[in-house]
């Protein structure tokens, strides 16, 4: 694990606000910057999501180097899934503002997605896929200044890309991990929420990766999985979309309790696995 002052894929792990806490007290990105030691600076860290099917579909760069197959703009990248089309992802510059972008907003709904995870002052968190970082605010105004976010990506660039974000923006607690494609680079029992965007239909096996997220859970922890709809207009080619049935089966037979969760997003579905009890 390679520890720094940060940072999607598609994703290291969030920049503007839905509008889907405003009813419910101070935004998520208000609670970020209340949680910056350090008011030197600011930016942010982000992924993108998939561009369209016809474009040959396009995913940012997950937690794998097999992810120099797609170029969905969100979190994607966390490892490579069979037979996705070869792209790498050396240059963050050249997806940020794509992958960042306030339209993405509209339809990722990241305030909601954190706000559903529960997440409460203190815990520790990790974004599998980071990529640009996209969640990455989002998620550091939930742990606030005494939690910590685990920007988790394969690429290089990437996540030194997280790195200088998050001293710019302050945040001193935003910690990069490299990972390989069969294991998050996370130490056992160490986070109490893991979330992947745009990333699990990268994984190559699956069910061991799920069986291997179970030893980085602390008790009562559990991981969130959002993924692109079979008739999204955006992400991977058909032969790589998943139904939500197969990722709650993967995460049982990994040992997750796993289930459908209620949000509603326009592209996409939550899944959640949470540890038996």
């Amino acid at each position: 694990m390679t520890s720094y002052l940060s940072r999607l894929c598609p994703g290291a792990l969030t920049l503007l606000l839905t509008g889907a806490l405003a009813c419910s007290g101070p935004s998520t990105m208000e609670k970020a910057e209340a949680s910056v030691v350090d008011d030197s600076a600011g930016a942010l860290v982000a992924d993108n999501d998939e561009l369209a099917v016809e474009d040959g579909a396009t995913e940012e760069p997950a937690v794998t180097e097999h992810h120099k197959h797609h170029e969905h703009h969100s979190h994607e990248h966390a490892h490579p899934s069979q037979g996705h089309h070869d792209h790498a992802f050396k240059n963050p510059e050249d997806y940020v503002d794509r992958w960042n972008s306030p339209e993405r907003d509209l339809w990722q709904r990241p305030a909601a997605v954190v706000e559903a995870m529960q997440i409460e002052p203190g815990m520790s968190v990790a974004d599998i896929g980071a990529g640009t970082g996209y969640f990455i605010p989002h998620l550091v105004g939930q742990v606030g200044p005494e939690g910590l976010v685990y920007a988790v990506d394969m690429e290089d660039a990437m996540l030194r890309y997280i790195d200088d974000e998050a001293r710019a923006r302050g945040w001193v607690n935003v910690e990069t991990v490299q990972a390989r494609a069969d294991a998050s680079g996370l130490e056992p029992g160490s986070v109490d929420r893991i979330l992947s965007v745009n990333t699990w239909h990268h994984i190559p096996e699956r069910e061991a990766y799920a069986r291997h997220l179970t030893s980085r859970l602390r008790p009562g922890g559990s991981v969130w999985i959002v993924d692109y709809d079979k008739d999204s207009p955006q992400g991977p080619p058909a032969q790589h979309r998943m139904t939500p049935e197969q990722i709650i089966a993967e995460l049982e037979a990994g040992g997750f309790e796993a289930e459908l969760h209620e949000l509603t997003l326009e592209r996409q579905f939550l899944v959640v696995g949470r540890l038996p009890r």
